[in-house]
C-alpha cells in the first residue's frame, strides 16, 4: 500500500509540474498529498521519480515529433544566449539539456561574474532586454537569478560568484554532480538535431 501511495503521490506532483501549476518539486509534493488526502507525515517521492513521471505526462502530450521541435528550439535558443554571454562561462543544465522537457521548462543556464548588472547590460545591448533580477538565498549563499521570455520559453540565468567556476554542483533531482554543458557541447547536440 506505501508504494501505491508513493507511486501516486509522484505522479500527482509530476501532473503538476508539468501542467505548470507548481515549478518547485517540493510545493508538488505538499500540493500533491494535501490533493490526495496524504498525511502530512507520507513518505514523499524523491524528485527523480517525478521527474520520470513528467517525462511521461509531456511525451504522452505533445508526442515525440513535436517533443523533439521544442527541444531543437530552446537549444537553438540557449546557444545564442551564450553565444552573448560567452566572456562569464556559461553553461546549460536541466531539461533542455537532458532532453526531458515538459511544456513550461525553461532555458536554464549558469553563468559566472562578480556583478549580474554587468551580465545583465551585455544581454540588453545585444537585445535581451527584458531581464528581470530576482535575488535568491539558499543553503549554498545568495545569488542573482535573471528571468525573461524568449518566445514562449521562460530563460533563467543563475549568476555565481567568478570564484565557483570550477566547482562542481550537485544536482537536487539526482544527488549527484549535476549535468551541465558549455558552448561547444551545445552546439554539438543542435548540430544532430
Amino acid at each position: 500500500m506505501k508504494n501505491f501511495a508513493q507511486r501516486r503521490l509522484a505522479e500527482e506532483a509530476a501532473r503538476l509540474m508539468a501542467e505548470g501549476v507548481e515549478t518547485e518539486y517540493l510545493h508538488a509534493k505538499e500540493r500533491a498529498a494535501s490533493i490526495l488526502g496524504l498525511s502530512s507525515q507520507a513518505r514523499l517521492p524523491t524528485n527523480r521519480q517525478i521527474k520520470e513521471y513528467i517525462g511521461q505526462f509531456t511525451r504522452n502530450e505533445l508526442g515525440p515529433e513535436q517533443t523533439a521541435r521544442q527541444l531543437q528550439a530552446m537549444r537553438e535558443i540557449a546557444e545564442e544566449i551564450m553565444t552573448v554571454i560567452e566572456n562569464n562561462d556559461p553553461y546549460l543544465i536541466g531539461s533542455t539539456l537532458t532532453g526531458e522537457i515538459r511544456n513550461g521548462s525553461d532555458i536554464d543556464l549558469h553563468a559566472y561574474g562578480d556583478d549580474y548588472r554587468e551580465l545583465k547590460d551585455i544581454l540588453a545591448f545585444s537585445g535581451y532586454e527584458d531581464a528581470e533580477e530576482e535575488l535568491v538565498e539558499n543553503v549554498k549563499g545568495s545569488f542573482v537569478h535573471l528571468r525573461w521570455y524568449e518566445g514562449p520559453y521562460p530563460v533563467e540565468i543563475t549568476i555565481y560568484p567568478w570564484s565557483w567556476r570550477h566547482i562542481e554542483m550537485i544536482s537536487s533531482v539526482t544527488g549527484k554532480p549535476m549535468k551541465r554543458a558549455e558552448i561547444g557541447a551545445v552546439r554539438r547536440l543542435i548540430s544532430r538535431g
